[in-house]
């Protein structure tokens, strides 16, 4: 966590990402625009994922069916 000396000896957080000055009360690293971003991406990311593992499921049974006659 960056932290920035004002004059006056006070610090101040600031955003890891983007160094916007935070709020003396968060508990957060990352400002509210930066953290949404990061859960959107989470998001889209696990989004994906879960589509993927969705298609490969649902063409696991076909295969099977296939392959076994005889």
């Amino acid at each position: 966590m960056k932290v920035n000396k004002t004059e006056t000896n006070v610090t101040e957080k600031m955003c890891k990402k983007c160094g916007k000055v935070l709020a003396s009360t968060t508990k957060y690293r990352y400002c509210d625009n930066c953290r949404r971003g990061r859960a959107k991406t989470r998001r889209e990311a696990l989004a994906t994922a879960g589509a993927l593992g969705i298609a490969i499921l649902s063409v696991v049974p076909v295969v099977k069916h296939l392959v076994n006659k005889k």
